[in-house]
């Protein structure tokens, strides 16, 4: 499940819809990764003033793997980790 992203306003629904996926709540969220509620909000609202470390820790917690592809401009996707 590949998603492209065009604007940091992309990554929020794929994040938000991990974190539910697990049944997490964003305070189990962020005790797992070293953060607050109020920065999983952040992160699920204005994602564009996330720092990127921190963008990777919670891709990771929720398994999401990013990749990125540059040709004429540079291309960022997010693909979901299936634990099936």
């Amino acid at each position: 499940n590949l998603m492209k992203v065009n604007t940091p306003a992309d990554i929020s629904p794929v994040i938000r819809d991990a974190r539910k996926a697990k049944g997490w709540t964003q305070a189990e969220l962020a005790k797992n990764i070293g953060l607050f509620q109020k920065d999983i909000s952040r992160i699920e609202t204005t994602p564009d003033k996330v720092s990127l470390i921190t963008l990777l820790n919670v891709c990771s917690a929720l398994d999401i793997k990013l990749s990125a592809t540059a040709n004429n401009k540079t291309d960022l996707a997010l693909r979901k980790v299936l634990d099936f």
